[in-house]
């Protein structure tokens, strides 16, 4: 990986980031590609960059790049609002069942 450049410096800012369903229930295995192509298009909509995505039943491992001037709070309360959002809206009847 290479630092980036901007005006007065050099950065390289990654965020290894795991997202955790709530009480570990396992239920991202039918909805995994439809949650890794949402947030992907959070990203491209975005400051930051998904180097890395992986996902398990019930937890999400992000690998982030980002500028110094985003916080990592700010790029992980966007991923989590607007996933659970448009999830909600295209999977609703699965969703509810938990």
């Amino acid at each position: 990986m290479r630092y980036e450049t901007r005006n007065h410096s050099d950065f390289l800012l990654m965020y290894h980031v795991i997202f955790v369903c709530k009480y570990r229930k396992v239920i991202l295995e039918p909805i995994s590609e439809e949650l890794k192509q949402i947030m992907i298009d959070i990203s491209k909509e975005s400051n930051f960059e998904i180097m890395e995505m992986e996902n398990d039943k019930d937890h999400i491992h992000f690998l982030i790049k980002s500028e110094p001037k985003v916080s990592v709070l700010s790029i992980v309360r966007k991923l989590k609002q607007e996933s659970t959002n448009r999830l909600w809206k295209t999977q609703k009847e699965y969703l509810e069942k938990y």
